[in-house]
């Protein structure tokens, strides 16, 4: 079985900056974070409500300045659930990557 992936990227000005692919252990996304934050050397940004539903909707979310404590040199930090390509290509099927995992 093909391991989920997370792609982290920090994004200014609408260019990519900074961008990082780790592996996601056992289903746990927010240690995957975790690990982004720790190589992108950033706190890890407030996980309001609104990320929990755009991650299990589309597989992908972001946060802004407004999610970060402290002063941060980017636009946005943006996160996206990479599925196998085994379950990525299936037409006709809405997408729903956290029920996929």
């Amino acid at each position: 079985m093909e391991q989920l992936r997370l792609w982290g990227r920090m994004v200014s000005r609408h260019k990519i900056i900074k961008n990082v692919t780790v592996n996601v252990p056992d289903g746990d996304i927010e240690s995957a974070i975790l690990d982004i934050c720790h190589q992108f050397d950033i706190q890890r940004p407030l996980q309001l409500p609104k990320h929990d539903r755009e991650m299990e909707e589309y597989g992908h979310t972001f946060y802004s300045a407004d999610h970060f404590t402290e002063p941060i040199s980017f636009d946005r930090f943006e996160i996206e659930l990479l599925l196998p390509d085994t379950q990525a290509k299936n037409p006709g099927r809405t997408r729903r990557p956290i029920e996929d995992v």
